[in-house]
């Protein structure tokens, strides 16, 4: 492999003066470099990338992340994965002594009193350990200073990045220096994001889709880095590095996947020195500054519409950037769906150079075709014209072409399914906490869902009622993105239909390294249950197109605003009340509240003599409540629990200002709360 090597003149160190214009010449402590190994179907993975934030955002100017993606957790699954893998990674991870996932190098290198993951001497440690080790670096004096400042070229698609290195003091080591291109905000889909990083979940087309930081996208001197020898305290390298930016990073590499696109205007370099292939001494970030060379630019940068089940309509969208130098104000769209009617759509906004937006068209219209041996066989197309009414100065990157599948057509809906209910029986694993499912209607209903579960092993049956003529799309979850099986205990899911049709099976085969699978069906006329609840109550309509048998099994679910139940209360401060709306209640009469020992709410507490030396008159009252005995104040609240009166008043109390109804007076004495029921009526 070659190398470059860089030799350091005397003429070098002697106009260093003239020539520095950045990198700081007074002696620093080294800056944090930590290379963190990761995936997207790597459970902890999430829990890593939080750590390694928090180090950053507790030391912003002297740590930097570098997420290199490398391993079996980082391969795509399929050919709708994106390959974050790069052809540096599995050098570096290799070289590390990498043994497990989440795992990273400070600096590459070994510390007392921090075990590796791998063999004495190699520098991968766990990510409980991280923080230790930056702060033993951070520590640590520096015998050079790095400084780097980095700008894209939008018109010719460079990247050029000016490094500048000062020696402190000398050294006899040879040094290395790197240039990392890495790149924030890239989606793409993460095991264990729920568990562990919840704020990175972003809209998108996987499950979860995750907002990726700090990726490694390209070494610009390659492998080995620049090369060079010094002595001498007081040496000063400057140097330019260029990189013609492709646009995705395919090319020479082999995948299962796809490769994202590159977006300079998400990116940052990282540049670091290092002791030969060893220890890194220290580094630095930059920013990657933008030029935009024209006045006018509408970059598309992406289009895409979900997979359909059985719909003839489809919401589709367009994201794209403003790539001029003028804020971007209007802009026109056009679409179409496989050729047919094109239509059109008039954006406006305010977006600054490197802004993006996305646009959602709803429902729009399209005759559906079926996919071609696995490749979506529905095709969106979209164009962008006119920016600010002017010519687009740029019209390389004004269109995007995507595809989505239409499932009935390509066969994968299960036909025939039976209205009525779906029984759904899971059996977890060992980690039933990770387990979860729903049934979703097309048009997003969610008709019944289950788990997280909190003990391993078969769970209850749960029946689904499911309406005719409806698709609907069965979802398995799995959180950490291992699936169900099988070292922690083999799990099994079945899902079929009142006639015992399988909709779906889960076996110790297909439950293997999951984070979501899913089945879709279409039901038939329905000729089941006729009963549902409606805002009149339960009604009976159309047979099949309710979700109960009888009258009666409307009534008493409880789920639904037409619950015929209980009326009676308990409120601690009111006692028993009848809240006067059936289903809101817990008791049936408000001697069986009284009765019930459990809550708070009888009489039995209070004194029975300081109850029978209270009375309250005249009861219904109009305008003023007589109160005779020996009490403190009085409090009165309405039959929902609001406080509307409350007074110390010793004998006749004026309520005037209470409208007709029930109330419950709070009789305060000295030791005890005497309730009573008091009715207004003029």
């Amino acid at each position: 492999m070659m190398k470059n090597l860089l030799t350091i003149a005397l003429a070098l160190v002697t106009t260093f003066a003239f020539a520095q214009t950045f990198v700081s010449t007074t002696p620093e402590n080294k800056n944090v470099v930590l290379e963190e190994f990761t995936g997207i179907y790597c459970g902890f993975c999430p829990d890593g990338h939080v750590i390694g934030q928090g180090l950053h955002d507790a030391n912003p100017n002297d740590v930097f992340l570098i997420n290199i993606h490398t391993g079996g957790y980082s391969n795509p699954n399929g050919p709708n994965d994106p390959d974050f893998n790069t052809i540096y990674g599995a050098a570096i991870g290799t070289a590390s002594g990498l043994a497990g996932y989440p795992a990273g190098t400070v600096n590459r290198a070994t510390f007392s009193g921090i075990s590796p993951q791998g063999s004495p001497g190699t520098t991968a440690l766990s990510r409980g350990d991280w923080g230790a080790a930056s702060a033993i670096i951070l520590g640590q004096p520096s015998y050079v200073n790095l400084g780097a400042q980095a700008s894209y070229d939008m018109s010719t698609g460079i990247l050029t990045v000016n490094t500048e290195t000062y020696y402190t003091s000398a050294t006899t080591n040879v040094n290395n220096l790197h240039v990392a291109v890495v790149e924030n905000n890239v989606p793409g889909p993460q095991s264990g994001a729920q568990n562990y990083n919840p704020g990175a979940i972003i809209s998108g087309p996987w499950s979860p889709t995750y907002n990726h930081q700090h990726m490694l996208r390209h070494l610009m001197d390659g492998a080995l880095g620049l090369e060079y020898a010094v002595t001498t305290a007081g040496t000063f390298v400057p140097n330019t590095h260029t990189w013609t930016m492709p646009t995705n990073l395919a090319a020479g590499q082999s995948t299962n996947g796809y490769f994202p696109d590159l977006d300079p205007t998400n990116m940052d370099v990282i540049a670091f020195i290092a002791e030969g292939p060893g220890e890194i001494i220290t580094g630095v970030q930059a920013e990657v500054l933008c030029i935009f060379p024209n006045a006018y630019d509408a970059n598309v940068t992406a289009s895409s519409a979900p997979d359909v089940m059985c719909a003839t309509t489809t919401d589709i969208s367009i994201t794209f950037r403003n790539y001029g130098n003028q804020p971007l104000t209007s802009l026109d769209l056009t679409y179409d769906i496989n050729g047919g009617t094109p239509g059109t759509y008039n954006w406006t906004g305010n977006l600054a150079s490197g802004a993006q937006t996305t646009v959602t068209v709803p429902n729009v219209s399209f005759i559906p075709q079926p996919d071609n041996f696995g490749n979506p066989g529905n095709t969106v197309s979209w164009t962008a014209s006119n920016p600010n009414g002017q010519v687009d100065q740029n019209t390389t990157n004004n269109s995007s072409v995507s595809k989505f599948s239409h499932k009935e057509t390509s066969g994968d809906v299960i036909q025939g399914i039976t209205a009525g209910n779906i029984s759904v029986d899971i059996t977890t694993d060992g980690y039933p906490a990770e387990t979860s499912w729903e049934l979703v209607g097309e048009d997003g209903t969610v008709y019944g869902s289950g788990g997280p579960y909190g003990v391993q092993g078969p769970q209850p049956t749960v029946n689904v009622a499911v309406p005719g003529n409806v698709c609907v799309n069965f979802i398995l979850y799995d959180s950490y993105g291992d699936g169900m099986c099988c070292a922690n205990g083999v799990g099994a899911v079945l899902v079929q239909d009142a006639n015992g049709t399988i909709i779906f099976e889960g076996d110790p085969i297909n439950l293997q390294n999951f984070s979501e699978l899913d089945e879709s069906f279409s039901t038939g006329a329905a000729t089941g249950p006729a009963w549902e609840c409606s805002p009149f109550g339960c009604v009976e309509g159309t047979p099949g197109l309710g979700v109960y048998m009888t009258e009666s099994q409307c009534e008493s679910d409880p789920t639904t605003g037409c619950y015929v139940g209980p009326t009676w209360n308990c409120d601690p401060v009111q006692g028993c009340i009848d809240v006067g709306t059936a289903g809101l209640g817990t008791y049936n009469t408000e001697q069986e509240c009284i009765d019930d020992a459990s809550n708070p709410c009888g009489s039995v507490a209070i004194n029975e003599n300081d109850v029978n030396s209270i009375s309250l008159f005249p009861n219904p009252a109009q305008n003023v409540l007589n109160i005779d005995g020996n009490f403190e104040s009085i409090e009165i609240y309405d039959v929902f629990g609001k406080l509307v009166f409350a007074s110390d008043e010793k004998s006749e109390v004026n309520i005037s200002g209470l409208a007709n109804g029930s109330y419950y007076v709070n009789i305060l004495t000295s030791d005890s709360v005497i309730k009573k029921k008091v009715t207004v009526a003029r």
